[in-house]
C-alpha cells in the first residue's frame, strides 16, 4: 500500500488516553453495536406474512428510518424512471436498481459526452480509463461489475429465480427506502414465482463509511413454502464498462475464509469464530452476543481487471457468510465469465422460518494498492470478519457524525427533504483524504465522462467548505495532485504557469481528456483558471491552515497567476485584454474580454499577490499591474456589466455575468448589482443547466431589493429539477441541457452541480455567509415563504463550530466550539463566544412598504410551467413571472384579509394573452368583475388569461401568455381595511 495514496477510514473521535482507555473501548464497541441493531429493525414486506427474523426486541426502527426529511421512498416500481437510489462513501459508488439487488438497465442513453445506454453502475474515484473510439479514445470514468447480486431460487421440480430482472407483475407489498440518515438503502417486497410459491424479501445495501474499500448487502428471506433454497452472490461483469479482465480474471478457488489460498487468488479458509463441519450450525458469536449460526463460514471470490488504456489493475472481491437458520455447506463456485463470478448455497428452509445471508464485498486499485487484488479480498474478509451488525454500527455512526453539519427548514417538508437530499449527494461523494475531486454526476453514473468540470469548485465545493472543509479539501487536492498535466498543457499552448484542462480525468492532460473541442472550449474555458485559483485561496480562508498554504495551495496560485499573466496581452491605452475565449455562458464562443473570464484572472492575480505576501515570497508587480488594468466590460447607458466586448443581449445558457457578485464579490452599487441581475436573469435560456437560479437567488438575497424575489429564484433552482422518489436532481427542466446547445443530450442525473448550487442558496443566499482573513461577514435575510425559519448548524472557520438560527425577524449565532469568532454585519462587528451568542437583524425585503397590496401574498395557478411559479407574479420583480402550461390559465392571490382595492394592472410578460378576465371575492367562493379602478372591497383576486392554443409555423404550440408582476393597488386612507380580517 502506497501511504500516501491510502485511503484513511472514517474514524470516531479518539478517546482520551489513560488506564481506562482500553476498558472503555471495549465496553464501548459491543454497546455501540447494540445500540445499533434497533436501527434496522426488520421491515414487513408483506402485510399478512412474518417478518424476517427480528435483530432486536421490539420493533422500533430507529434513528435510520425515521424523521421528517431523513428518508426518500417508493412505494411502486416504475419501469419509465431511471433516477435509482444510490449508495456512495466517496471511493466507491453503487446505483440501487428497484429490486434492490444486482445490475439494471433502465434503458435510454446518457447525456454529453459518451451518449451510450443507461446502467446502474458502480464506480471507484479516480478510476479512468481510454474512452470509445468515437470520443477519440478520450478519457472516461470505468465502471466495475456490479457488486450487489444475492438472487433467490426457489428448488423442486418448477424453480424460478428473483433477481433484478424480475418482473414487476410478481412483485407486491413494495417498498424501498433510502436513509440519507445512516448512507443505506432498504428493500422490502413479497415475490410470487411463477409456480405460485411466495417468499418475503427484505436487502440492505450499503457503502462502508469507516472502511473506503468495502460495501455489503445483506439479504432476509421468509419463504411461505418449504423446500429447497438456493443464494447466488453475484459479481456481474454487465456492469463492467471500459475494462478487461486481468491476467488471472475471476478466481474462486481455495479453501474458506481464514485460511491459505490454494489456487488462483482464492483467499478462503476458516471463519475465525467456529469451524464448519458439514455445514452444520458451528459459529461462534456475532456482534451483540448473537449467535453466527448456520454455516457461518464463506469464500472469497474476485475478479480482477485492467482498465482500458490506463492499465489500471484492480479487483472485485466477495464473501458471502450465511446467517441464523441457515444451514448448508460453504459457497460453492457457480459461472465464471470474464468480468463475472458466481457463488451458490443452497439450503433447506421451512415455511414462515427467517433467514438471512450477507455478502461483504471488497474493492481495491493500483491507485491504492501494490496488491490491488490481495488488498480487496481482504477488505472483503475485514468487513466479513466484523460481520453485520458491527460494520452497520460503524457505519452508521460515521454517517451520523456528518450529518452534525444539517440544515433545517421549519415548517417546510418539501424543501426539508430537498434540501437534505442535495446534502446527501455531496457527502456521498467525498471523502477526506481523498484527492479526485467530483463531477458532475459523483459516483453515480457516467454522466459527462465522470469528468471534473467547473462545477466541483464553483458549485459544489462553497456549500462543503462551509460545513465539511475535510471533505472540501480534496477538491483543491485534487488539483495540486494534476498540476504537473497543467503545467504541460500551458508549455503546449505556449503560455506560462498552469493550465487547466476544462475537462479531466486522471492527470489533467488536455489532449487525452478534454472532450469539448467543437466549439473548442477546451482551449477557450479559460475562466476555469480563476475558479481554481478562487477555491484555493477560500480553503486558506476557511481553515487558515498556512501550511497546506505553502506546500499546496501556492504552488497553484502561483502557477494560474503566471498563466494570466501570459494569456492577458497589452492594449494600445495601456489596459489588458484577455481575448478569444468562452465564459460560462457556452453559447457564447471566441469572443474578447469576457466580464467573468477578466474578473477572475483579476481576482486571482491579486490572492496570488496576497498568498505571497502571507508566505513571505515575492510576487511579480505585474500581476498587480495586470490585475489593475484589465478590461472589464461596461454599459454605462443600461448600467449593467457587459457579459463580453460587443455583447448584443442574446440568449445565454447559464449563470455569467451574475458570477460577478458572487462569488466573485466584483465591487459594484446596488443599482448595478439589481439591474445586472434583472438582465441576465431575463436572458437566461429557461433550459438552460440547474445551477443558474441558484446563484440568481443568492444575489437577490444579497441586493436585498424589495420583494420576495429570492424566494422565486430559490424555488425555481430546485422544484423544476426533483426528479423521482428519491428527490435526485436532473440537469435540466425538460428532455435536453440546453436548447440551443447541439452537442446536448439527456440531462444528467443525479446532478451534482444543481445539488451543490441549491445548497449554496441556504449556505451563502440567506446567510450573506462570505468569509475574510479574520472575521466572516454575515447579512441574514429570509423570504416571507421561510419565515418559520431556518437554521444551518455545525458549520466551520478556522477551527470553530458555529450554528446559525435565521428567525423572521432576528438571526442568532452560536459557538458551539473553538476560540471566539469576529463577525462582519451591517450593523458593525460583533463578537460571538461559548455561551454569549450573537443576535442580528434578520432583513426583510418583503416588509418593506409598498402600495401594491399583492406583493409577497400568497398566489396560486391552474397550471405552470416548471419554473415559471405563480409567486413569481407577486414577488415584486418583474423579471420573474407566471406562466400556465397552457393556452388559458388562471392565478388566484390571496391578499391575507379584506382591503380595499383601487386599479388592478397585470404587466405581462413577453406574449400578451388575446384576452384576459379579471375578478375580486371577499370568500374565494363569490366572484365578481372589476372596473379596475375606484374601491372594491377584496380579499382574493382572480385574472384569468387567454392565449391562442394554435401551433406556431414550426408546428410547436405558441409560447403561452403569462403575468410578470400583479399590481393591486391598495386605497390609501381605507377605512375599511381591518374588515374581513
Amino acid at each position: 500500500m502506497h501511504p500516501s495514496a491510502q485511503h484513511p477510514v472514517d474514524r470516531p473521535p479518539q478517546q482520551a488516553a489513560g488506564p481506562s482507555a482500553p476498558r472503555s473501548r471495549k465496553l464501548v464497541a459491543p454497546l455501540l453495536a447494540t445500540a445499533l441493531i434497533a436501527v434496522l429493525a426488520p421491515v414487513s414486506a408483506s402485510a399478512a406474512a412474518p417478518t424476517p427474523a427480528p435483530e432486536a426486541a421490539g420493533s422500533a426502527q430507529g434513528p435510520c428510518l425515521k424523521g421528517d426529511g431523513w428518508t426518500a421512498t417508493a412505494t411502486r416500481i416504475d419501469p419509465k424512471d431511471s433516477h435509482h437510489a444510490f449508495v456512495g462513501n466517496g471511493y466507491l459508488g453503487q446505483r440501487v436498481p428497484p429490486n434492490g439487488t444486482g445490475y439494471a438497465a433502465p434503458g435510454g442513453t446518457t447525456g454529453w459526452p459518451l451518449k451510450t445506454p443507461e446502467y446502474d453502475g458502480s464506480f471507484v474515484s479516480g478510476l479512468y480509463a481510454k474512452g470509445p473510439k468515437d470520443l477519440k479514445g478520450r478519457q472516461a470514468i470505468a465502471a466495475i461489475p456490479t457488486w450487489t447480486t444475492l438472487d433467490v431460487a426457489t428448488g423442486g421440480a418448477h424453480p424460478d429465480t428473483f433477481s433484478s430482472a424480475t418482473a414487476p407483475g410478481r412483485i407486491s407489498h413494495y417498498r424501498q427506502t433510502l436513509s440519507l440518515r445512516c448512507g443505506f438503502v432498504r428493500t422490502s417486497l413479497t415475490w410470487t414465482a411463477a409456480d405460485g410459491r411466495v417468499t418475503d424479501l427484505v436487502y440492505d445495501v450499503l457503502a462502508d463509511r469507516t472502511d473506503a474499500h468495502t460495501g455489503a448487502v445483506r439479504l432476509r428471506m421468509t419463504p411461505h413454502w418449504s423446500g429447497s433454497a438456493t443464494v447466488t452472490d453475484g459479481l456481474d461483469g454487465r456492469g463492467a464498462r471500459r475494462m478487461t479482465p486481468s491476467a488471472d480474471g475471476a478466481t474462486t478457488a481455495g479453501k474458506e475464509a481464514g485460511g491459505e489460498a490454494t489456487g488462483g487468488q482464492e483467499t478462503g479458509g476458516k471463519e475465525p469464530r467456529g469451524e464448519a463441519t458439514g455445514g452444520k450450525e458451528t459459529g461462534g458469536k456475532e456482534a451483540g452476543g448473537k449467535e453466527a449460526g448456520g454455516a457461518g463460514t464463506g469464500r472469497t471470490m474476485d475478479v480482477g481487471f485492467r482498465t482500458d488504456g490506463t492499465k489500471t489493475e484492480g479487483a472485485v472481491a466477495s464473501t458471502l457468510r450465511t446467517g441464523p437458520g441457515v444451514r448448508a455447506n460453504p459457497p460453492r463456485p457457480a459461472a465464471q465469465d470474464k468480468l463475472s463470478n458466481r457463488q451458490q448455497v443452497s439450503f433447506p428452509v421451512r415455511s414462515g422460518r427467517s433467514y438471512e445471508l450477507t455478502k461483504y464485498v471488497g474493492v481495491d486499485t493500483a491507485l491504492t494498492s501494490r496488491t490491488p487484488r490481495a488488498a480487496a479480498d481482504a477488505a472483503s474478509r475485514r468487513a466479513a470478519d466484523r460481520g453485520w451488525d458491527s460494520l452497520f454500527a460503524r457505519h452508521s455512526a460515521a454517517w451520523q457524525r456528518l450529518w452534525r453539519s444539517d440544515i433545517e427548514v421549519k415548517g417546510r417538508r418539501d424543501l426539508q427533504s430537498w434540501v437534505r437530499s442535495a446534502q446527501y449527494g455531496l457527502l456521498a461523494n467525498t471523502r477526506a483524504g481523498n484527492r479526485n475531486s467530483i463531477g458532475p454526476t459523483g459516483l453515480t453514473s457516467d454522466n459527462y465522462a465522470g469528468e471534473i468540470f467547473w462545477d466541483a469548485e464553483t458549485w459544489m465545493y462553497p456549500g462543503l467548505l462551509a460545513a465539511h472543509p475535510a471533505l472540501a479539501r480534496s477538491i483543491v487536492d485534487y488539483r495540486y495532485k494534476t498540476r504537473a498535466g497543467a503545467a504541460a498543457n500551458a508549455r503546449k499552448l505556449g503560455y506560462d504557469g498552469l493550465f487547466y484542462s476544462w475537462t479531466s480525468g486522471s492527470k489533467g492532460d488536455l489532449w487525452n481528456e478534454c472532450h469539448s473541442w467543437d466549439p473548442p472550449h477546451c482551449k477557450t474555458q479559460n475562466h476555469l483558471m480563476g475558479d481554481i485559483s478562487l477555491a484555493t485561496w477560500q480553503y486558506y480562508l476557511a481553515t487558515k491552515d498556512t501550511a497546506w498554504l505553502r506546500s499546496r495551495g501556492w504552488p497553484v496560485l502561483k502557477g494560474i497567476a503566471e498563466f494570466w499573466a501570459s494569456r492577458a496581452t497589452r492594449n494600445a491605452d495601456g489596459s489588458y485584454s484577455v481575448k478569444n475565449v468562452a465564459g460560462p455562458d457556452e453559447y457564447s464562443n471566441g469572443v474578447d474580454d469576457a466580464v467573468f473570464t477578466n474578473a477572475g484572472a483579476a481576482t486571482a492575480l491579486r490572492h496570488a499577490g496576497r498568498v505571497a505576501a502571507i508566505l513571505g515570497e515575492k510576487a511579480p508587480a505585474s500581476w498587480k499591474t495586470i490585475a489593475d488594468k484589465l478590461r472589464i466590460p461596461y454599459d454605462s447607458k443600461k448600467k449593467i456589466f457587459e457579459q463580453y466586448a460587443g455583447y448584443k443581449g442574446t440568449t445565454i445558457k447559464q449563470a455569467d455575468t451574475v458570477l460577478l457578485m458572487y462569488p466573485l464579490e466584483w465591487p459594484m452599487s446596488q443599482t448595478q448589482a439589481a439591474r445586472t441581475l434583472d438582465f441576465y436573469a431575463g436572458h437566461t435560456d429557461p433550459d438552460g443547466p440547474a445551477m443558474t437560479d441558484s446563484v440568481h437567488a443568492i444575489d437577490a438575497a444579497g441586493i436585498g431589493e424589495a420583494g420576495c424575489s429570492t424566494y422565486t429564484y430559490l424555488e425555481r433552482s430546485i422544484k423544476p429539477f426533483v426528479r423521482g422518489p428519491f428527490d435526485q436532481f436532473s440537469e435540466a427542466r425538460g428532455e435536453k441541457a440546453g436548447a440551443e446547445d447541439p452537442h446536448a443530450g439527456k440531462p444528467a442525473q443525479d446532478f451534482l452541480t444543481g445539488k451543490g448550487g441549491f445548497l449554496q442558496t441556504f449556505t451563502h443566499g440567506l446567510t450573506g455567509l462570505r468569509l475574510r482573513e479574520d472575521r466572516v461577514r454575515l447579512d441574514p435575510m429570509l423570504p416571507p415563504q421561510l419565515s418559520d425559519g431556518v437554521t444551518l448548524r455545525g458549520l466551520h472557520w478556522q477551527g470553530r463550530t458555529y450554528d446559525i438560527e435565521i428567525g423572521a425577524h432576528q438571526t442568532t449565532v452560536r459557538l458551539t466550539a473553538g476560540a471566539p469568532m469576529r463577525i462582519e454585519s451591517p450593523e458593525g462587528e460583533k463578537i460571538v463566544s461559548r455561551g454569549v451568542p450573537a443576535v442580528l437583524k434578520t432583513r426583510r425585503p418583503d416588509l418593506a412598504a409598498t402600495s401594491n397590496a399583492a406583493r409577497c401574498t400568497t398566489a396560486t395557478a391552474t397550471s405552470e410551467e416548471p419554473g415559471l411559479y405563480a409567486g413569481a407574479a407577486v414577488d415584486g420583480n418583474a423579471t420573474t413571472a407566471w406562466v400556465p402550461d397552457a393556452a388559458t390559465g388562471t392565478l388566484t392571490v390571496d391578499l391575507g384579509r379584506t382591503v380595499d382595492v383601487g386599479q388592478i394592472t397585470p404587466h405581462w410578460n413577453k406574449t400578451r394573452p388575446t384576452s384576459y378576465n379579471v375578478q375580486v371575492s371577499r370568500d374565494g367562493k363569490h366572484w365578481t368583475g372589476t372596473g379596475y379602478a375606484g374601491r372594491s372591497p377584496a380579499r382574493y383576486v382572480r385574472v384569468t388569461v387567454h392565449g391562442d392554443p394554435g401551433p406556431a409555423a414550426d408546428g410547436k404550440p405558441k409560447p403561452h401568455p403569462g403575468i410578470s408582476e400583479l399590481t393591486v393597488e391598495r386605497v390609501k386612507d381605507d377605512p375599511a381595511a381591518e374588515r374581513g380580517k
